[in-house]
């Protein structure tokens, strides 16, 4: 398997930040796929923020089943070949938070946080305000447990759009992230 850094996450360049490992696995092979179990809404009332969302999990979740399903490989709620983990992060001009409600364990996402903040905040002097969203897709072989796949998407954080706008463009920026999965 080829790995790669999750440096890129929220830099152009590398920054010198080169600790997570990204897998690059392919779903040759598998036939289905199930979400990571959790607790049920741990976040529930807890924040109206961005990334503590439910409902934003849900859209990353519908996003996500939405490509598996278009390249043939169900996402089941039993027993599966594949399980299926997402991490939301947020960043700002100052600070970078995470939602790791559907990511699991096992899997460092403070690692993944840290060297995101490292990049895209710490080494980076921006004069202008941002607000970018980035969800970051582990696929683990569920016989093993082994984190076969990992990547990402990133963009601005769009106020002011209707669900469905903010659906489509999950739906994108999903799809992108999943595509070298599925060649």
């Amino acid at each position: 398997m080829m790995h790669k850094t999750l440096a890129l996450l929220f830099c152009a360049a590398l920054c010198g930040c080169q600790s997570v490992e990204m897998p690059r696995g392919k779903s040759a092979g598998y036939k289905s796929a199930r979400f990571v179990q959790v607790q049920k809404n741990p976040f529930a009332g807890y924040s109206n923020n961005l990334e503590n969302s439910p409902e934003l999990n849900q859209m990353v979740k519908n996003a996500i089943a939405k490509k598996f399903q278009a390249e043939g490989i169900p996402v089941v709620q039993g027993d599966s070949d594949l399980i299926i983990a997402h991490l939301i992060l947020r960043q700002e001009n100052i600070s970078t938070t995470r939602n790791q409600e559907y990511f699991g364990y096992g899997r460092d996402a403070s690692a993944i946080m840290d060297e995101a903040h490292e990049c895209g905040v710490l080494k980076k002097s921006r004069p202008d305000a941002f607000d970018e969203g980035a969800v970051v897709i582990d696929i683990l072989d569920a016989r093993t447990n082994k984190l076969i796949y990992r990547n990402f998407a990133k963009g601005a954080v769009a106020q002011g759009i209707s669900g469905a706008a903010r659906q489509e463009r999950l739906n994108s920026a999903v799809a992108g992230a999943l595509a070298p999965f599925f060649r």
